[in-house]
């Protein structure tokens, strides 16, 4: 067990005798928590090993170099020196030349660590497991609804689903009922409670005059279906009973236009208490829109507008100022508006080093060698020294052996 050695550095008599210690000189050892059986502490020793790595451990000189590193090359056609990775490159995978196949409409080819590598395109899959024939199956087709194997009942065929359509399933969920439509356009799942078309059960038509003898319809209404029945009184599209007095003596109908600043879309609904108008908006209907910071852009300021809504600093299609598009995405880049001026956002290897939106992202900052890695950044050009990767190529010195 070995002790914790104290050195004391004091002439004091008093605290010397405290702790045990003769008060001869001023200073003197003492041992703390076990016996003092040595007066002299083992020296360190190194390992062997250790001591002669120490010794001739040097640094390596590395000089700018034309060879390319590991996964990068340089083809027939290239640009600069080691400018293809035939890890992915799909042109060159794997070796020079090696190009994936082409894009087509169900799917494409990745060069993933030198090898294609086949993507289905949206709502395909290659639920086979042959690469010959790609991505066969159709995720909207009734033996793959939505995925491989999926396969839906003749009565509940693959159906996309209401009300967005983004999403497919078999059959229709509640309240909805399948209903074989007449016209592809046409909704295949309807609520038979008030569906005019499919009132009560499939195909059952109303007539929107009521049929013979029927009382003449209200103001901006017309006959429908009402809980599973024809012979409702509906409001046309466009039109509300606000006051809720049809089925009242002396009932003025749908009285209210819904595409007012008042009535917007719905009763009650008052944009310009709320800071916006009533807007109409391509595929998406009345609505106020336009609140603080936005502008409008549109054809017409008759209620309703009609037009969109824009954010002159953000909306890359009406960047700081109606109708003033930022360019489209490109395979090195996509346009952006920032505080109302377009730039230009690039892929992952290139930039934009000239500042102009109109010529792309035109440098190739992975190979490069006046651009290495970032605009301006310049490896050895009179040495030859390449550009793979982003990086300035290096190698030990002639002589030098890498440590």
């Amino acid at each position: 067990m070995f002790a914790r050695k104290v050195t004391v550095v004091a002439c004091s008599t008093v605290a010397l005798g405290l702790l045990g210690v003769s008060p001869a000189g001023c200073a003197s050892d003492m041992y703390v928590g076990a016996e003092n059986t040595t007066t002299t502490p083992p020296a360190f020793e190194a390992p062997p090993d250790a001591a002669a790595d120490v010794a001739t451990r040097t640094l390596t000189d590395y000089c700018a170099s034309n060879k390319c590193p590991e996964g990068w090359t340089t083809c027939l056609g290239s640009k600069f020196l080691c400018d293809v990775d035939l890890r992915s490159d799909p042109k060159n995978c794997g070796a020079c030349g090696a190009a994936c196949p082409m894009r087509t409409s169900t799917e494409s080819f990745d060069c993933i660590e030198g090898r294609c590598v086949l993507q289905c395109n949206a709502e395909r899959e290659d639920c086979d497991g042959v690469i010959d024939n790609g991505c066969e199956a159709d995720l909207r087709s009734d033996d793959h609804c939505g995925s491989c194997g999926n396969k839906c009942a003749e009565d509940a065929p693959c159906i996309r689903q209401p009300p967005t359509n983004q999403k497919v399933a078999c059959g229709c969920t509640a309240p909805n009922s399948y209903c074989k439509p007449d016209f592809p356009w046409q909704d295949a799942c309807v609520d038979l409670r008030y569906a005019d078309n499919n009132c009560g059960a499939c195909g059952n038509v109303c007539d929107p005059t009521g049929g013979f003898g029927a009382p003449p319809a209200l103001p901006n209404t017309q006959y429908g279906c009402g809980d599973g029945e024809c012979g409702k009184f509906k409001c046309m599209e466009g039109y509300a009973d606000c006051n809720m007095d049809i089925g009242q003596p002396n009932s003025d109908g749908c009285e209210t236009r819904l595409s007012t600043h008042d009535n917007c879309g719905q009763c009650g609904d008052n944009c310009h208490a709320r800071g916006m108008n009533c807007v109409l908006e391509l595929f998406k209907g009345v609505a106020c829109r336009c609140p603080a910071g936005e502008n409008f852009c549109g054809i017409s300021f008759t209620e309703p507008f009609i037009g969109m809504c824009a954010n002159f600093a953000t909306d890359e299609q009406n960047c700081g100022a109606c109708g003033r598009a930022c360019p489209g995405r490109t395979t090195r880049s996509k346009g952006v508006c920032e505080y109302g001026e377009c730039k230009l956002e690039c892929a992952e290897r290139w930039a934009d080093c000239n500042g102009n939106v109109n010529d792309d992202c035109e440098v190739d900052i992975y190979s490069d060698p006046q651009n290495c890695g970032g605009c301006g950044i310049a490896c050895d050009i009179a040495a030859g020294q390449a550009c793979a990767g982003g990086r300035c190529v290096v190698e030990p010195c002639s002589g030098e052996v890498a440590r």
